[in-house]
């Protein structure tokens, strides 16, 4: 199976079947992160994560480490990052000490430039996923 990002605007998400390019429009709930589409010409199945942010995330995966307020380091799983925030995943037993609203900084060892010493605020936990907007 596929698995595909596409962006939703008005409740509404354009699909463009990856395997055969054709497109179709089609409403989408409220709510709904996750939907998997068929093709209705070639039957392919894709896994649509649907993004409704107005400016796009590129997925982006490494191994990087969330430093809190008072320097603790917390390793993490980066999934997505733009310009205005990103999103990463924690293990299971290390998101407890986190709020939103909390500030953090973000450092990898693989791209020193990727987080240029920007200021974090967390905007939303779910479960071991994290995101973090960038404070002004």
């Amino acid at each position: 199976m596929h698995s595909q990002i596409f962006q939703v605007k008005d409740n509404r998400v354009r699909f463009k079947c990856p395997a055969c390019g054709t497109k179709r429009v089609m409403p989408v709930p409220p709510g709904t992160r996750h939907k998997t589409i068929r093709c209705h010409r070639c039957e392919t199945k894709t896994r649509c994560l649907l993004n409704r942010r107005e400016q796009l995330r590129q997925q982006q995966t490494g191994k990087a480490v969330m430093i809190l307020p008072g320097g603790k380091e917390i390793p993490i799983d980066l999934h997505d990052i733009s310009s205005d925030g990103i999103g990463c995943i924690v293990a299971r037993d290390e998101h407890a000490p986190l709020a939103t609203t909390e500030e953090v900084h973000f450092s990898c060892d693989w791209s020193q430039a990727l987080f240029h010493h920007d200021r974090y605020i967390i905007r939303n936990i779910r479960g071991t996923r994290i995101g973090a907007e960038k404070a002004d």
